[in-house]
């Protein structure tokens, strides 16, 4: 069975693209040059008469010079500090701290809604916008719960919540 095989890959007359391929090509030449350079030696430490020209700046020359250039490598603008100038306007705030700030102000106490809500009745009811022009044909006058004075607490859920002091 081997003996079968090997003779149908290595058969140049029934192997079209066998192993046969790969022997067939012929080895590429090596090209000559004409003229080696010699191997440049570099010495750090070298006496000023043996020094050789190095033929321009490093790569770590060009690097740094184009760093310290702010066009170049892009630097951002510092913040400002005293008066703004340039268009520019130096409180040294951004929206998000604004909004942040502005937020943490608001101290809403919304414990009950119903007071919330009447609270602003009187201005809704002078300047309707959202709700009111909604109900105007089929709820012309506004109907709130009454306000019974009870709580609605389940004792179960209250007493779970409330830690044991013993």
């Amino acid at each position: 069975m081997k003996l079968l095989i090997n003779s149908y890959i290595y058969k140049s007359a029934r192997s079209t693209r066998g192993a046969i391929m790969c022997v067939s090509k012929a080895t590429k030449k090596s090209q000559i040059r004409e003229m080696q350079l010699p191997p440049r030696i570099i010495t750090p430490h070298a006496l000023p008469m043996f020094r050789q020209n190095q033929g321009g700046a490093t790569m770590k020359k060009v690097k740094d010079k184009e760093r310290a250039d702010p066009i170049k490598s892009r630097k951002p603008e510092t913040p400002l500090t005293g008066a703004g100038k340039g268009g520019r306007v130096a409180s040294g705030i951004s929206l998000s701290q604004f909004v942040s700030k502005n937020l943490a102000v608001k101290n809403l106490d919304d414990s009950n809604p119903r007071e919330s809500i009447l609270r602003h009745a009187k201005e809704a009811a002078e300047n309707p916008f959202w709700v009111s022009p909604a109900y105007s044909k089929t709820q012309p006058r506004t109907i709130l719960a009454e306000d019974d004075g009870e709580e609605e607490d389940d004792d179960d859920e209250s007493k779970a919540k409330k830690p044991k002091l013993s």
